[in-house]
């Protein structure tokens, strides 16, 4: 079974229940900072930042999650758009090993309503709980899309 921690984006889902995730266990891939590739949760923030965004400084999240359990590490963060209109609540930063490890969470962010912003193998899960939250995602979404050279996913 899949549980997510109420409050939270789906960068926390749990492992229970997914044996995927140590099949797609793999080395870590350098990214080097070239369009749509990142070195580190901090360099996605600066990335956003010099397209006009404000965001506060990436955490690591401690609790062990799904991205933990593939061998990545999930950041969480708060963004805000030029007009100063925020996607209420915690966004998330994940950095997964491989490509595939990526892949295989596309579909759970969207089976739990996701909105999220991936590249080469990170991803930027925005906040989708709340009143009203979803859509100011959604809103958000193209905006780090364009700021990161990555694709919307909802």
């Amino acid at each position: 079974m899949l549980h997510v921690r109420a409050g939270h984006n789906p960068g926390s889902l749990t492992r229970r229940g997914l044996l995927l995730a140590h099949a797609l266990r793999g080395p870590q891939r350098h990214r080097t900072g070239d369009a749509g590739r990142y070195d580190s949760a901090q360099d996605i923030a600066d990335a956003l930042t010099s397209a006009g965004l404000t965001v506060s400084k990436p955490q690591e999240e401690t609790e062990k999650t799904y991205i933990s359990e593939v061998g990545g590490t999930a950041y969480n963060f708060t963004v805000t758009d030029q007009d100063g209109k925020a996607a209420p609540g915690n966004a998330g930063i994940n950095l997964f090993p491989n490509p595939e490890a990526l892949a295989a969470w596309i579909p759970l962010s969207k089976q739990f309503g996701g909105v999220a912003v991936t590249g080469d193998t990170w991803a930027v899960s925005l906040p989708t709980d709340g009143a009203g939250t979803r859509d100011d995602s959604k809103r958000l979404a193209p905006t780090v899309a364009e700021a990161l050279d990555g694709t919307v996913q909802q």
